[in-house]
């Protein structure tokens, strides 16, 4: 009896003891847990360079009888300015993570793909040239009219299943917008010698979705007053009368004509939902890297759909600046996989400056501890099904 009770206090003691011991160096423990972090894989979605406005002379000379600044190319193009810009922006980024490589990633390991039109395709070239110089990777681009990935709608992938109540309740929303931006239609009118006034409605039919009206006319105009910002280094802009302060302080017309209608959810489904899984697809079972060049819409059509919001210095808030790009980063650690999101963008300063010298500013959107698993099924979920497509590519340089 005497022998059990000994042992069993002997056995109660030891037990005392490692359980102090522990309880004493709890930071020898932490330390001795390993800390892994692996990058997987990573998705760049991008809004094409600086473009020339894509209104006819006619249209702009509607919107104002000043003699509005020549373009370089055709209405709608990519810019050589534009071109560099891009190229300059990703020529740093190989210096900065997630891009670092010490040799040519595999030409499996790498996907580049851009929408159809001449600026996507040709912004594609500049980041490939810039990030991969002597890699020999190629650009994938639809060999159909309208890609169903960057356009389902266009593509008649899917169509809107109720354009007059969606037209009906788009219109609703932006009751009130003129004497909400009142101080900024009045400045662009006076910038204009044009008066703007109305109100602003929605237009929607089968597989297209827009907005007309004063407001939309004064958001536009602001666009072309930020464009003609990144061609033009070193000079004002809207007739030698704004600095960007000025563009700046127009800028919230922009953004919420813009928001309205491509950060509708309904509408953000409809047109981002194939762009959406594309991009769940490749960080769950694509190349290492996949690079999306689109357009401005394509951006918030996403930042609708996953809940994605961003402020860089010196910007408006959810601002979709030429080349902007955002970033979602898949990593495991410790095993469990991870998902980042960031918004890049050069800088105010760094568009309008001769030559690109400092990389973008980076907004972090999900910070690290966000489950992928979890956001997938989450996010995945808003997608609607029957406008999700692939493309059929051919390769171009």
């Amino acid at each position: 009896m005497k022998a059990k009770i000994c042992a069993s206090l002997c056995l109660l003691s030891a037990a005392v003891l490692l359980s102090n011991a522990h309880a004493e160096t709890p930071s020898d423990v932490l330390q001795a847990i390993p800390h892994t972090e692996e990058l997987l894989n990573v998705v760049v979605v991008s809004r094409h360079g600086v473009r020339s406005p894509t209104q006819s002379a006619e249209k702009l000379h509607g919107w104002s009888d000043k003699k509005w600044p020549a373009w370089p190319v055709a209405p709608g193009l990519l810019t050589s300015r534009g071109f560099y810009l891009v190229k300059a922006t990703w020529k740093l980024n190989r210096s900065r993570a997630p891009f670092t490589y010490g040799v040519c990633p595999k030409p499996e390991d790498v996907q580049i793909i851009a929408d159809v039109d001449e600026r996507t395709r040709k912004t594609a070239e500049a980041l490939n040239e810039g990030l991969y110089p002597t890699c020999g990777y190629k650009v994938k681009v639809t060999s159909s009219e309208h890609s169903a990935i960057f356009s389902p709608l266009k593509a008649k992938v899917c169509r809107i299943d109720d354009p007059k109540e969606l037209e009906e309740k788009l219109t609703q929303k932006v009751v009130g917008i003129n004497e909400k931006f009142a101080a900024q239609m009045a400045g662009i009118s006076k910038l204009t010698g044009h008066e703007f006034t109305g109100p602003m409605r929605a237009k929607v039919s089968k597989y297209k979705v827009g907005f007309k009206g004063a407001p939309y006319d004064c958001s536009s105009i602001t666009e072309i007053f930020a464009l003609e910002w990144g061609q033009n280094p070193e000079k004002k802009v809207a007739w030698d009368q704004l600095d960007w302060n000025g563009i700046l302080r127009l800028m919230p017309i922009r953004v919420a004509v813009f928001s309205a209608l491509n950060r509708d959810m309904e509408v953000a489904r409809y047109k981002g939902s194939a762009l959406a899984n594309k991009i769940i697809e490749s960080l769950d079972h694509g190349p290492k890297y996949t690079y999306l060049i689109g357009h401005d819409t394509n951006l918030a059509n996403l930042g609708e759909i996953f809940d994605l919001n961003w402020k860089l210095p010196g910007r408006d808030q959810n601002e979709n600046t030429p080349g902007g790009y955002l970033t979602f980063e898949k990593w495991s650690v410790n095993g469990q996989p991870e998902i980042r999101v960031f918004y890049s963008a050069l800088s105010p300063e760094q568009i309008h400056a001769e030559r690109v010298t400092q990389p973008t500013d980076d907004f972090e959107i999900l910070p690290r501890g966000t489950k992928f698993d979890e956001w997938k099924t989450t996010y995945g979920r808003r997608l609607q099904s029957n406008c999700i497509a692939d493309d059929k590519y051919e390769n171009r340089k």
